[in-house]
């Protein structure tokens, strides 16, 4: 038999954090790429075409981390509310 410990209110506060977390990464991405595009008009040429190239790559590659981050973070917090629902349903089988 399976046996396991969950304390979903745990579960629910790393939510939060993590969302948090996010929010702060959006920021500090949306701040380098305005460093980044900063150097447009003062820089030009095949480097300057190689980096913008490189920065592209980049912000798909930092999108995808962005994407993957978001559905963990969901998908933990719809656990952590299974796991509340699940014990608040337990929890009526006993009371009385």
């Amino acid at each position: 038999m399976t046996s396991f410990q969950v304390d979903s209110d745990a579960v629910m506060t790393a939510t939060s954090s993590i969302r948090s977390t996010i929010g702060r990464l959006q920021g500090e991405v949306s701040g380098l790429m305005g460093q980044l595009s900063g150097l447009d008009g003062s820089w030009t040429g095949q480097a300057a075409t190689a980096f913008h190239g490189a920065v592209a790559d980049w912000r798909v590659t930092q999108q995808r981390i962005e994407e993957s981050l978001a559905a963990l973070n969901q998908a933990l917090g719809m656990a952590g509310q299974q796991y509340a629902e699940i014990e608040q349903a337990n929890l009526r089988l006993f009371a009385r």
